[in-house]
């Protein structure tokens, strides 16, 4: 089966490569940079429960917008919101104003994210779709294994050449400011994408805000798939964005090493993207990968949080990652196969308010769970609930999915 790429979806997935680098060392290094400011992890917790909070509460609005005003309209500022957001959390040591420029972050990140599933709807056929859906998470992580491998070695580089303290904001800030920077350079290709007329006329079609939200509301698959992010997204906020925080407090593994872990866990989850579409292929189910993947990543969930030895650790996270984030793109694809073209980006950001409902209950509790208990309730805590998640996306999709034409 042939496969080529057109001009919107080069520039687009090159967006994704640009934008990717700044993510990684935002999540390297962004927890470090609040630690090292002398707060502690309960408002470390509460200064990454505002991202998700914005986004929780603007999900609808911004994915209704997104159907509205255009894909690439809504990409370009949701970027250009999320980029300032990050670096105002930088420069200022207060946490109130960190927690603000955070919520700003995430209505950007949002507006940005929710357009992304049904911009891929549109280019690509339906029987490439999964390809094109696995490539964008890939090149995600390509530029995550090469900004990790560059940003874990900067922290040493900077405090030798700017005379500046290990381990201090300033040597934090340095770091990230370049991964910022350099994602800007991602709003050059969203500007070059040319939507097509058939999304320029599905704009002047669609119908009254009201009724596309009672209808979505009513859709079982809709409620369904909130549900399922939800769940994830609560598991996922207990444990995931403090791996960086686990794997120093238990091993004392230095930046260098960290970001070499992180990318080459990142390369691992690129590899597994290109061969989920395969899969979904083989098995004409984009169902079945996703609950096996995500279930076999449990083994290796456990063997991270309990191996008292550093390389098995660090093996683990790179089989947990890959297994669990390979699953992401088949899951996002059939979400949107599910919904009409002018409903997928509401659609979305109902799928996002699931989602960051979880990330702000288990970002604060997480903090909190942190300080008094450590990590080990928390590899529980996120095991128990990615396990109910498998089970219900089999209970809940397996059955609608055999309606559908595969391809």
């Amino acid at each position: 089966m042939s496969f080529k790429l057109n001009r919107n979806a080069k520039l687009f997935l090159l967006s994704t490569l640009l934008y990717g680098f700044s993510f990684s060392v935002w999540e390297l290094f962004f927890n470090l940079y609040i630690l090292s400011l002398g707060f502690n992890n309960d408002v470390l917790g509460l200064i990454r429960s505002a991202t998700p909070l914005a986004a929780l509460l603007l999900g609808l609005p911004l994915g209704l917008l997104s159907d509205r005003i255009g894909r690439r309209t809504s990409m370009l500022i949701g970027l250009g919101i999320d980029l300032v957001g990050m670096f105002m959390q930088i420069r200022l040591p207060n946490p109130v104003p960190i927690f603000f420029f955070g919520m700003f972050q995430g209505a950007g990140f949002m507006l940005y994210s929710v357009s992304h599933p049904p911009f891929m709807m549109t280019l690509s056929k339906k029987e490439n779709q999964a390809m094109i859906f696995g490539l964008n998470v890939g090149l995600l992580t390509v530029a995550t294994t090469i900004g990790n491998l560059a940003a874990g070695q900067m922290p040493a580089l900077l405090e030798r050449w700017l005379n500046i303290a290990q381990d201090t904001p300033a040597s934090y800030q340095w770091v990230i400011t370049a991964g910022i920077l350099l994602a800007a350079t991602s709003l050059v290709p969203v500007f070059l994408i040319r939507e097509n007329k058939t999304n320029a006329n599905n704009k002047q079609s669609r119908p009254p805000l009201s009724a596309i939200i009672r209808e979505l509301t009513s859709r079982p698959v809709v409620r369904q798939l909130t549900i399922i992010n939800l769940i994830q997204g609560f598991g996922a906020a207990l444990l995931i964005p403090y791996l960086n925080v686990f794997l120093r407090g238990k091993f004392n593994i230095s930046d260098d090493l960290l970001g070499l872990i992180f990318s080459i866990s990142s390369l691992f989850v690129f590899l597994g993207t290109l061969i989920s579409p395969w899969l979904a292929r083989i098995t004409r189910s984009r169902i079945i990968p996703t609950a096996v993947t995500q279930s076999l990543s449990l083994v290796f969930l456990f063997s991270l949080g309990f191996s008292p030895l550093q390389w098995l650790a660090a093996v683990s996270l790179l089989f947990r990652n890959v297994l669990m984030q390979m699953a992401t793109p088949l899951l996002d694809n059939f979400a949107m196969l599910v919904s009409q073209p002018e409903e997928q980006g509401a659609v979305a950001g109902i799928r996002g308010i699931g989602w960051q409902a979880g990330q702000v209950v288990g970002v604060l509790i997480s903090g909190l769970v942190q300080t008094r208990f450590g990590f080990s309730p928390l590899f529980f805590a996120t095991g128990l609930l990615y396990v109910i998640t498998i089970i219900l996306t089999w209970v809940y999709f397996r059955p609608l999915e055999k309606d559908l034409p595969f391809g």
